[in-house]
């Protein structure tokens, strides 16, 4: 199998073999305008980054819907912090309205890229997630030192990122993040991350995250759906070819 050799492999692999045993359903879809005034549709339901969207497969979407208003729904364990911040980069340049509906879950990268939207909206029974970047290093002592001096600025970027939208002091969200902070709806608007909590009859998804994926995540309802672990395998092995 091909293996990735992107740089930002080193800082997403222990989040993308993390992220394949989620259970959340893989799934970028988009449905255009009915009318010229009416606004496209976009499911981000899926990881970010190569086993999941890339931001060249978000961008491609993003260009064949064209100029005017956007909803996106984002039900998504986040993944690769570049791709992640290309496709808010993306959103942010769409010439249109962006409207971003939190459905079940927006957590890591997914988190940031919500922060696109003109207006940020979340289901009353979704999760918003915060925390350090994560990254995975072979190599000596140098290489080591090196990779978590990038991962720091990964975090400050991602820190005034979410500093810039809530209005909070950049101190306050490290340590949200050093903390890996997980938001109900209300929480998340209490906090400035969003604008809207839905009305209930509004949104029936529901946060189909496994228990246990995250250190810090709250437990989910016992009824919440997920994908088959056969799924979850399979996706691991291919992740585990990938890197031997």
């Amino acid at each position: 199998m091909y293996r990735y050799h992107s740089p930002a492999a080193r800082f997403s692999n222990r989040a993308l073999l993390t992220y394949a045993q989620t259970g959340l359903p893989q799934k970028l879809d988009m449905r255009p305008r009915a009318a010229a005034d009416e606004a496209a549709i976009i499911y981000l339901y899926d990881e970010i980054g190569l086993w999941g969207t890339t931001a060249k497969d978000f961008t491609q979407i993003l260009a064949s819907i064209g100029p005017g208003p956007i909803d996106m729904h984002i039900n998504s364990p986040g993944g690769d912090v570049f791709d992640g911040l290309a496709i808010f980069a993306a959103l942010q340049a769409h010439d249109g309205p962006v409207n971003v509906v939190v459905d079940g879950l927006a957590a890591s990268a997914a988190s940031f890229i919500a922060l696109a939207g003109s207006t940020i909206s979340m289901a009353p029974n979704a999760f918003l997630m915060i925390h350090n970047a994560w990254g995975v290093v072979v190599g000596n002592k140098g290489d080591m030192t090196d990779t978590a001096d990038v991962l720091g600025k990964i975090d400050g970027q991602l820190v005034s990122l979410y500093a810039d939208k809530t209005g909070q002091k950049p101190e306050a969200i490290t340590q949200m993040m050093n903390a890996e902070t997980w938001f109900t709806a209300q929480e998340a608007k209490d906090a400035g991350f969003i604008d809207t909590i839905l009305d209930a009859s509004q949104n029936k998804a529901q946060p189909a995250l496994k228990n246990g994926v995250f250190e810090h995540q709250p437990a989910q309802p016992s009824n919440t759906l997920s994908v088959p672990d056969i799924a979850a395998r399979r996706r691991m092995v291919r992740l585990a070819e990938a890197e031997s």
